[in-house]
């Protein structure tokens, strides 16, 4: 660099950055929540140095006539793509909608989406907060919505109280999820 030999030192930090910051992002993605919320918010970062010292490092390259620009050029702006995309404002948000979710989808007007949110109503993990809208499901005059709402609440309940052909079975399950 500028006329001076550095040896083997630059590219060492370089794929010591690389490596880490790729070590980083795909663990932080592949198990989320295993990371610490600090690590995954400088991981970008440390990228970013990476992507720095990259671009400075091929564009000296490309001046001493050692390195063809096009690639070069190529490499850099790739690498800022990336860099790009692991910015946390690039990150998309896997929540559910505001106003959206298995709530809502009970009380969707096509009969096999409330028939699927009774289905897997008792996999959430406050599967017992769906279970007032299970037995309004009970009364729907779809029978597919009826019979997973049923299994549900025997599901999250623990106990069958009866399903909506059953008299008075819809009052037991009011009276149990109130």
């Amino acid at each position: 660099m500028a006329g001076i030999r550095l040896g083997p030192g630059p590219g060492l930090v370089l794929y010591t950055l690389l490596l880490g910051s790729a070590g980083l992002a795909f663990f932080g993605k592949e198990f989320p929540g295993r990371v610490p919320e600090e690590v995954q918010r400088v991981t970008p970062f440390v990228f970013g140095a990476f992507v720095a010292l990259f671009a400075a490092y091929r564009f000296v390259l490309v001046r001493s006539r050692k390195y063809p620009s096009f690639k070069a050029f190529y490499q850099v702006g790739l690498a800022v793509v990336v860099f790009l995309l692991l910015l946390p404002s690039a990150r998309a948000s896997y929540g559910p909608l505001p106003g959206a979710g298995l709530g809502a989808d009970l009380l969707d007007s096509n009969a096999r989406v409330r028939a699927l949110a009774a289905e897997v109503a008792p996999h959430r993990p406050d599967a017992a907060r769906y279970a007032p809208a299970l037995v309004n499901a009970l009364e729907d005059e779809d029978p597919e919505v009826r019979l997973q709402a049923h299994r549900s609440l025997v599901q999250i309940a623990g106990v069958d109280l009866g399903s909506s052909d059953v008299p008075g079975a819809i009052q037991r399950w009011r009276e149990r999820f109130p």
